[in-house]
């Protein structure tokens, strides 16, 4: 028995195989992880850019200029298909929850258009605020990584409109 158990000892095949049993889970794990931050850090960066876009529109006018032979403001939807035009992301439509924010000269918020759904930000000299919520799809450990099946992205930015 003793002498089996030498030569077991000594014997060195299948040691790259046992080792890679134990660290490949670890190793593609972390793999899957890394690209799932990747992923979530890109669709984050795509917001925010496709939401400045929108609101250099809305600072100059230029939105709002299409909309002036109706004389009301854009629609909330309208908005809602521009930043998604520029941020492609999956079911961007679906998904994205907007509210605009007003702010008087104390910086004191006015007026949001979470019950009204009307963006009008179509007078000169206001501090506003738009912000997009867009749902993203977890693509491998979103659950495990994030707690929540779909990651939840937040695009914002604080404003002034332009007199033009």
């Amino acid at each position: 028995m003793a002498r089996i158990l030498s030569k077991f000892a000594r014997d060195k095949d299948g040691v790259a195989a046992i080792e890679f049993a134990i660290l490949a889970p670890a190793f593609f794990a972390l793999m899957a992880a890394i690209f799932e931050i990747t992923y979530f850090i890109f669709v984050n960066t795509t917001a925010q850019r496709a939401v400045e876009n929108v609101i250099y529109e809305i600072r100059t006018g230029y939105i709002y200029e299409q909309f002036a032979a109706s004389g009301n403001p854009p629609p909330e939807q309208y908005i809602k298909k521009e930043i998604c035009k520029n941020a492609s992301i999956p079911n961007c439509l679906d998904t994205i929850k907007l509210s605009m924010e007003k702010y008087d000269g104390n910086y004191n918020s006015y007026d949001r258009t979470d019950e009204t759904k009307v963006f009008d930000g179509g007078v000169p000299g206001i501090l506003m605020r738009l912000e997009a919520q867009i749902q993203v799809p977890s693509v491998v450990f979103g659950n495990a990584i994030f707690g929540k099946e779909n990651m939840e992205v937040t695009a914002g930015l604080t404003f002034m409109t332009e007199p033009y």
